[in-house]
């Protein structure tokens, strides 16, 4: 049975034979590390399910719900469960289980730091803030924010050592109870092909595709994959999807993301102009919002407006967790930025009764009485300039949407308490089609940012073109592009063949970098200011400093915004003089 398998397969397999207690069967999950190195402790895990509820039950409970559109999810709660009841069965057996549970779990969160933007993408959000939450509780951790729903489930998962007979019916009972899945399994609506290796690379040059990037559960099936890989945790199956049609494309978005903010003609124009060269075949989708789940118009879009709902309550609940934290870096940064204003801003000028005489009014004192022809400086200034703050909302983002949203809102914030007039938009891809989501307009609150969440691909060349076309209204006012970023330019759809690239490529890695620095020139040469604030992992900070050169504020934690953004929109503010 094991004879074509790879030795790190093999090993696996003993470690689950070891916790089953019971060698030779094949073992309906394996478990190892994306790097390749095995899961001790899932493995034992695992092993223990076979032992304490038998084969032919685990299989019935996974084959409910097998090839539902939400099985990935499913998967990845189920196993939760068995793995609490599992464990406290054992525990009393085999003690040495709780240090592997603790020294899995802190390595759950050691490998956040360590993933690539595939592996955030490949994430469903309410089933790693369920695996955040088992895994802090196990570390004796505060807990992640989570919803009042979110919490009751995360509470429902923690199944005690019940039986054989009554723990299948509980964790249906569960998915029932919290809208998960009823008993009927509903396929995806779409055409799929599964396809691995060179055959994934083939079909990509020669069929218009997207590809979806999904996990199996947190433990890869034993079963049915490939040999030379094997089963891992974490493992992202590329499924190729067959691209539908350009109309059913753009209802998708509209569905998901609400209509555009731009009449269709003036839409029409701007896709003329700017999808062309890398980005021919694009669109783009300019927006003010998510439709709520009453005026979603499917399932699909009703699923994602109420993840947005969800994800809008635990930004504004993070933030009024560490609200000290936060509001003093408002005052840190408002303060910084009223100061640079004041040597920099352009003082109005009033007429008054008294002050240096003007000349050209000096009839009005004689024909009309009006003693005012005098002028005067106010107290108080203008900017004479306007931010539009842009957010990186791509999946990249998905395990820092808090911070982000925070962030956003310290900016906009403080910016607006010194009268400068303040714009907010998120920015994702999904389809081909480039998103720009306004947050909040100019004079809106600020707290309509904790709107903001993280889905889909970003396409930093396009969205620099995209926000550029924003600025264009009204030419005179000097405008300032902020930009919170990863500096990782990725999208499914791919760089068409010609010019640099005769056979096309991925838009991704150094060609997206340049697309992005290049756009950024444009921008600068049209006396738009661009700077950005990076927050991300180190092996792209040299990104970061391709596309935005000197105007680059680095940061590794929120209580680092206030100073770092300063010194940038003070350096900005100075330039823009």
């Amino acid at each position: 049975m094991s004879a074509h398998r790879t030795a790190g397969q093999r090993r696996a397999l003993n470690q689950v034979w070891n916790g089953a207690g019971i060698y030779g069967y094949e073992p309906l999950f394996l478990s190892m590390n994306a790097d390749g190195t095995l899961n001790l402790y899932l493995n034992t895990i695992v092993g223990c399910v076979r032992k304490w509820y038998g084969e032919e039950g685990p299989s019935r409970l996974f084959e409910a719900w097998a090839g539902d559109r939400r099985q990935t999810l499913l998967d990845d709660l189920a196993w939760l469960a068995l793995e609490s009841a599992a464990f406290q069965r054992e525990l009393p057996h085999r003690p040495i289980l709780a240090d592997l549970r603790r020294a899995y779990a802190a390595d759950f969160f050691d490998r956040e730091h360590t993933l690539s933007r595939q592996e955030w993408m490949a994430k469903n959000q309410l089933s790693y803030t369920m695996q955040s939450a088992r895994w802090k509780a196990v570390l004796g951790r505060r807990p992640p924010v989570m919803t009042p729903y979110e919490k009751r489930l995360s509470a429902a998962l923690e199944l005690g050592p019940l039986g054989e007979r009554e723990l299948f019916s509980a964790i249906l009972e569960l998915f029932a109870r919290f809208r998960l899945f009823d008993g009927r399994s509903r396929p995806p609506p779409v055409l799929r092909f599964h396809l691995t290796g060179k055959w994934a690379g083939v079909m990509t040059r020669l069929m218009p595709t997207e590809i979806v990037h999904t996990d199996v559960a947190s433990v890869g099936h034993g079963a049915g994959v490939d040999e030379e890989s094997g089963p891992r945790l974490d493992t992202r199956r590329a499924k190729i999807r067959l691209k539908e049609n350009v109309s059913s494309d753009r209802k998708y978005i509209e569905s998901c993301f609400g209509p555009s903010l731009l009449p269709e003609r003036e839409l029409t124009a701007i896709e003329q102009k700017l999808c062309t060269g890398i980005h021919l075949g694009c669109h783009l989708w300019y927006t003010a919002g998510v439709p709520t789940p009453e005026q979603a118009p499917n399932g699909e879009a009703r699923r994602l407006a109420q993840q947005a709902q969800l994800q809008q309550e635990r930004n504004r609940a993070a933030f009024g967790a560490d609200s000290a934290l936060y509001q003093n870096a408002i005052r840190s940064l408002t303060e910084q930025i009223q100061n640079c204003l004041q040597v920099h801003s352009q003082a109005e000028e009033e007429n008054a009764r008294y002050g240096r005489l003007n000349s050209r009014r000096v009839w009005r004192a004689v024909v009309l009485s009006d003693q005012r022809v005098f002028t005067r400086r106010t107290d108080s200034s203008r900017p004479g300039f306007t931010v539009d703050l842009l957010l990186d909302a791509s999946s990249s983002r998905m395990h820092c949407q808090e911070i982000i949203a925070a962030q956003g809102y310290i900016l906009a914030e403080s910016l607006a308490r010194c009268g400068v007039p303040v714009r907010v938009s998120g920015f994702c891809s999904l389809r081909g089609y480039t998103i720009l989501r306004v947050l909040k307009g100019f004079g809106e609150n600020s707290r309509n940012i904790f709107r903001y969440f993280a889905t889909g691909w970003n396409r930093d060349g396009l969205v620099l073109q995209a926000a550029g076309e924003l600025l264009d209204s009204p030419p005179e006012q000097k405008r300032l592009l902020l930009l919170l970023t990863d500096a990782s330019p990725n999208d499914s759809h791919r760089i068409p063949p010609g010019g640099k690239y005769p056979f096309g490529r991925d838009y991704a890695d150094a060609p997206a970098v340049e697309d992005a620095a290049r756009e950024v020139r444009a921008l600068r040469r049209r006396g738009v200011r661009v700077g950005a604030v990076f927050m991300g992992p180190n092996l792209n900070a040299p990104a970061a400093e391709t596309i935005y050169g000197q105007s680059l504020a680095r940061i590794r934690s929120i209580d680092q915004l206030a100073s770092a953004a300063g010194r940038l929109i003070r350096a900005e503010i100075q330039e823009l003089e």
